[in-house]
């Protein structure tokens, strides 16, 4: 499938606390706990409460580090979809992780549970 649906259900999300962050030569993973998961293999941007972007995703001999860990802990208190570009996801701490559908020829994340790939 290509570009975020606008009925993109994230419910699930609310109330999860994000446990684990993977890191593949590919793609990021973002592992809750109750289970749920999401899986990036393309664009994300990690956002501060002021909207100044603290991170994204970028070639990895390119990356001096990561920011991202400063979800880990946090709950998921809201999300927003802007369709068929992206979604994402609020934390309590005010950071929001916006995930973006870049590619119309390569899977650029999925979601689980739910199987949902886009």
């Amino acid at each position: 499938m290509y570009g975020v649906p606008k009925n993109l259900d994230l419910t699930n999300f609310i109330g999860k606390t994000l446990i684990q962050i993977p890191l593949g030569e590919f793609d990021i993973q973002f592992r809750f706990q109750p289970e749920g998961w999401i899986s990036v293999e393309g664009e994300w941007e990690l956002v501060d409460p002021d909207g100044a972007v603290v991170d994204r995703s970028m070639e990895n001999a390119d990356r001096p580090a990561y920011q991202v860990h400063r979800l880990l802990g946090q709950e998921v208190s809201a999300f927003t979809v802007d369709a068929p570009r992206s979604f994402a996801l609020k934390f309590a701490n005010g950071l929001v992780l916006r995930v973006i559908d870049d590619s119309t020829q390569y899977e650029s994340f999925s979601i689980h549970p739910g199987n949902i790939y886009v």
